[in-house]
């Protein structure tokens, strides 16, 4: 179901969905049998998400699929952004401060009580 171009002559929207996710956005867009066009070879750059044309008749279906399906999609006014692959580096970042906090700490307590 990814060829129907026509609806890119038809009252559509673009959405952006990123390179992680097209798999699972395709193949959820083909169980539902909801119609998508995407021309990959017609786009210069797929850093901000793969653009693919869906009728604004579908646009409360597509929605709902993305939110149960946890799939990250954007519009071409709001840009996607997965916050998720940053979590995991603001744990280590935390932990990290934490870390030096404590060293810190337990260094000036050190120096408090034997030193003085």
């Amino acid at each position: 179901m990814n060829k129907p171009f026509h609806i890119k002559h038809q009252d559509h929207l673009k959405l952006y969905v990123l390179l992680k996710d097209k798999i699972r956005f395709e193949d959820v867009m083909n169980r539902k049998q909801i119609p998508f066009y995407s021309e990959i070879n017609e786009q210069p750059d797929i850093a901000e998400g793969i653009r693919y044309f869906i009728l604004d008749t579908d646009r409360g279906k597509v929605d709902k699929l993305l939110i149960e399906n946890d799939i990250i999609a954007s519009t071409e006014t709001i840009s996607n952004y997965d916050f998720r692959n940053q979590k995991k580096f603001y744990k280590v970042y935390v932990w990290a401060a934490i870390i030096i906090t404590l060293l810190i700490a337990i260094g000036l307590i050190t120096e408090f009580v034997f030193y003085s």
